[in-house]
This record gives structure tokens, C-alpha cells and sequence, in this order.
């Protein structure tokens, strides 16, 4: 491969990757009662993008939140030639939400995967995988 393929191929990797992850804890604003009359304190989004070519070889990814503090929104955590975006690592960006939050109760738990052939742009496959929850209070802790 010479040097402007490889050139135009690592451009365009990048390119991709401007908007490869995002992650946020964000305050509850609402007195909404959920989950048996309980308010949430905070609500977590996270959304982790993969992009492959032909659907196998990793050109770069998002990486999963783990840094940063409260009310951080994390954009442009990027990795190339690697494939993170999965639902472990959007598990590992919730567990570090929920010591930053300083609780580990939540509630609607919901994670999606989808795959997305953009065949227009040199058969690259988008792997997405998005996972949110409302975090609750912590329980009080027991009279002894």
C-alpha cells in the first residue's frame, strides 16, 4: 500500500471517529416519582460507535468513559484500529457514573446494539452500542 492510500485511509478513519463516543451524567431535574415512588439523582447515556472495513477490520472506535468528573460530557475518546464499542465497556462507563454519582442503585437499565452498513463509503460497517439508566438514591445505611 503506498503512502497516499495509507494517508487517505487514516484521514478518513479519523474523520469517523469524531464522533465515535459519548458519555454523560447529568443531574435529575424532575420530582417525577420512578420505580415504586423513588426520584432518580442523576440519568447516564453513553453511546460507544465501532467502525470496521468489509465489516471485520477495525478501523477506530470510541472508548468507554471512565475519567473525568461529575457532569463531564466526554466527546472525541477515540481509539484506531481497534474495536471497544461493546457492552461491556459501556458497562465499565455506567459503574464508573456510579461512584462519581456515589451510588449503585438503578433503574431502566436499557442497552441497544446495532449494526449499520454505510456501503457508499467504502463498505464500512458502523457498530453502535447505547446504554442509560436513571441512578437512584443510595440506600441509607442500617441502624445496627
Amino acid at each position: 500500500m503506498n503512502i497516499k492510500k495509507c494517508a487517505l485511509l487514516s484521514l478518513a478513519a479519523l474523520a469517523l471517529a469524531g464522533c465515535s463516543s459519548y458519555s454523560e451524567v447529568a443531574r435529575w431535574k424532575s420530582n417525577v416519582p420512578v420505580n415504586d415512588g423513588e426520584v432518580p439523582v442523576a440519568m447516564f447515556v453513553t453511546q460507544n460507535f465501532s467502525y470496521q472495513l468489509l465489516g471485520f477490520i477495525p478501523l477506530c472506535t470510541g472508548r468507554p468513559w471512565t475519567e473525568g468528573s461529575e457532569d463531564v460530557v466526554d466527546d472525541f475518546n477515540i481509539r484506531l484500529f481497534a474495536d471497544e464499542a461493546t457492552l461491556d465497556n459501556n458497562l465499565v462507563s455506567l459503574n464508573h457514573a456510579l461512584g462519581v454519582v456515589g451510588s449503585r442503585r438503578i433503574a431502566q437499565l436499557e442497552s441497544n446494539e446495532d449494526d449499520n452498513a454505510m456501503w457508499s463509503l467504502l463498505l464500512i460497517n458502523r457498530h453502535e452500542v447505547r446504554t442509560r439508566c436513571l441512578i437512584l438514591k443510595p440506600e441509607a445505611p442500617k441502624a445496627k
